[in-house]
């Protein structure tokens, strides 16, 4: 804030005062003779030698009060220089104390490395007296160890320090890792007349980087090799899978490979239908165990050549209830539960064992029963042969709103079209 300085010089006053007093006394002296016509005679030009000399009287007045006021001005701004003075040293103190107390190195250097000025903490931690550093002695060859600048920094090409700069560099001596800073001073000319230096140890947080990337690369090990003994469970567990999908199949010649190809039949709907991986995931190991209920069923009752009577289709129908009882106390399976139960349900709600109707049935399972279905009209068993793919597909359609979700029939028909028109194996029955 500029202060408003209000002087009155005792020189200035003085001057004004022998103005007034050569005024006083010339004007006295003509009273003396011309009494009350003074003012007149004053101002007459009748006598050029008079007029002069009033002309001088007044000039002498007038010039008294401008010099008083000249050397009343001189005081202020002298004043003014002093206070400026003392505002510019507190100015310095304050910015040697502020430039001291920063908890880093600073150092100021010149064009040429040379270091003209360093903060406490720079004296400190070099052990060096603030003499010993500005006596000649240049940046590089204090904290870089060379006789020239690193290549890393900045002023190794002092056309690319137009800006800050930044770079980091070891210091084997007090075995600490530092991050520079150098910025260049320019001047109003645009030209660059110095650099300021900040150095800020970084070696703790170095450490911890190391420890944390140690520590990264530790557990990214540890998930590779969880991944990997993930990926050899997730295979043990496909191959019991299959084998378990196997032995149910073997209770009867005439069901052998059923699991495998409902399976992929239920796949290829999936994929159609644009089911997620986990869907199509869990429908897949769904449609392998989904008759594992039958393991409890007597082999002359799967084998019978003849139509089944009530009791022994009631026996038959039990089988979902049957597979979701064994399979409901692994961990990791809920999932294929309902698919099991009700993959023998009917859109129409005449199937079993619950008689759900359209959407309550679970989706994956009415994709497992369009697939199921087809599998087996088209495979051999003891009381018919098999039918053929035209009358599956056709029987597909004609049972779709009653038997089968038609969207589910139609997808499968885009998809037997496809393989049909590529005389794919999954148009035809494998042996």
């Amino acid at each position: 804030m500029t202060r408003n300085i209000k002087v009155k010089s005792t020189h200035s006053i003085l001057v004004a005062l022998f103005g007034w007093l050569i005024l006083g006394t010339y004007i006295f002296y003509d009273y003396t003779y011309y009494g009350n016509r003074t003012l007149t005679h004053f101002f007459s030009f009748s006598d050029s030698a008079e007029t002069l000399l009033h002309v001088i009287i007044l000039s002498a007045f007038i010039g008294a009060h401008i010099t008083a006021y000249l050397i009343n001005e001189r005081k202020k701004l002298l004043n003014k220089t002093n206070l400026s003075k003392l505002q510019i040293k507190q100015s310095a103190l304050e910015w040697i104390a502020t430039f001291d107390a920063i908890p880093y190195s600073v150092l100021l250097t010149d064009k040429d490395c040379k270091i003209i000025r360093a903060n406490k903490h720079l004296v400190n931690q070099t052990g060096l007296s603030l003499e010993e550093l500005t006596s000649n002695r240049k940046c590089h060859d204090t904290f870089c160890k060379n006789n020239r600048p690193n290549k890393k920094c900045p002023l190794h090409n002092k056309n690319n320090t137009s800006e800050t700069s930044n770079y980091d560099y070891f210091d084997p001596d007090l075995n600490k890792s530092f991050s520079e800073s150098i910025t260049p001073v320019i001047d109003e000319k645009g030209s660059i007349n110095s650099y300021v230096h900040v150095l800020i140890d970084v070696t703790d947080s170095k450490e911890k980087e190391r420890k944390l990337t140690e520590s990264k690369d530790a557990f990214f090990n540890m998930l590779t090799d969880l991944d990997s003994s993930y990926r050899d469970l997730e295979l043990v567990h496909n191959d019991l899978i299959i084998a378990l999908s196997n032995i149910i199949d073997a209770k009867s010649s005439w069901t052998r490979g059923h699991s495998i190809e409902t399976t992929n039949f239920a796949t290829k709907i999936a994929k159609e239908m644009s089911l997620d991986h986990h869907e199509i995931e869990t429908l897949k190991t769904a449609a392998l165990l989904h008759d594992i209920g039958k393991i409890g069923t007597y082999d002359n009752i799967l084998d019978k050549p003849d139509k089944l009577d009530e009791k022994e289709r009631m026996l038959i129908q039990l089988h979902p209830l049957r597979g979701e009882e064994m399979l409901s106390p692994i961990k990791g399976l809920g999932d294929l539960l309902p698919i099991i139960r009700y993959h023998h349900e009917k859109y129409d709600g005449t199937g079993y064992p619950d008689g759900l109707k359209g959407d309550d049935i679970p989706l994956l399972a009415r994709v497992l029963c369009v697939a199921d279905s087809y599998d087996a009209m088209i495979s051999d068993r003891p009381y018919r042969a098999a039918r053929g793919t035209d009358y599956a597909v056709s029987e597909l359609h004609r049972c779709a709103n009653s038997h089968f979700d038609p969207a589910i029939v139609d997808a499968f028909s885009n998809v037997l079209a496809r393989s049909s028109n590529a005389d794919s194996e999954i148009y035809h029955k494998t042996t």
